[in-house]
């Protein structure tokens, strides 16, 4: 008897320990997880490369920038992305007359998660999420409007959701459907009856 107690003890031990091995992991995969922020930056850099392809030779430029209260923070990082480039940027009050005007705009983004699903099941429930940035940009020697919409999709950890999210910049924010309902119930009835079990045959060793 004592052996056999002994036996369902360490599987309890083990159990435990796995558990605690897979919130480490666990903890450790959301630094891995980039920001909501982040990925606006990466399409702010892609929509800025666009306008550098399109200024072909053209290395000096007056830029305005029309991004609104929402967007503000992307500024610097269209400016810092046309520096790398080699792109001088000219202040309207320059003397140097050898530059064009570059009017770039963002006016609208999105952020959407996909209904979650469960990764396994005892696992966690994941979401695909969208996000999209929007916006035109004109070149004066051109003489043409080009617009631009950029998309990025990737899968999230639903538990991190919130942590991706910024509450200083609502646009980082989207809507999170619901989990499902069965699924969500299934998986405690199912802990709760091995629970159950396991208390079912200590006693069942035990009275022997």
């Amino acid at each position: 008897m004592i052996y056999d107690l002994l036996k369902i003890t360490g599987a309890i031990k083990n159990s435990l320990r796995f558990m605690f091995v897979f919130l480490l992991f666990q903890s450790a995969s959301f630094s891995q997880t980039i920001s909501n922020l982040d990925q606006f930056y990466t399409l702010v850099d892609s929509a800025s490369n666009l306008l550098i392809k399109d200024l072909g030779d053209e290395k000096k430029i007056n830029l305005e920038l029309n991004f609104g209260v929402d967007y503000s923070v992307f500024a610097n990082k269209v400016r810092g992305t046309l520096l790398r480039s080699g792109v001088q940027l000219i202040g309207d009050n320059s003397e140097d007359q050898n530059f064009v005007r570059v009017n770039f705009v963002v006016d609208n983004s999105f952020v959407g998660y996909s209904e979650p699903e469960k990764d396994g099941f005892f696992g966690d429930f994941f979401t695909e999420r969208t996000i999209e940035l929007s916006g035109n940009y004109f070149v004066s020697n051109h003489s043409q409007l080009k617009d631009f919409k950029l998309t990025v999709k990737d899968t999230i950890n639903v538990e991190d959701v919130e942590e991706v999210e910024n509450r200083s910049y609502p646009f980082t924010q989207g809507e999170l459907p619901p989990e499902p309902f069965f699924s969500s119930l299934l998986e405690p009835m199912v802990a709760i009856g091995a629970a159950a079990v396991v208390v079912i045959l200590f006693f069942s060793v035990r009275s022997k």
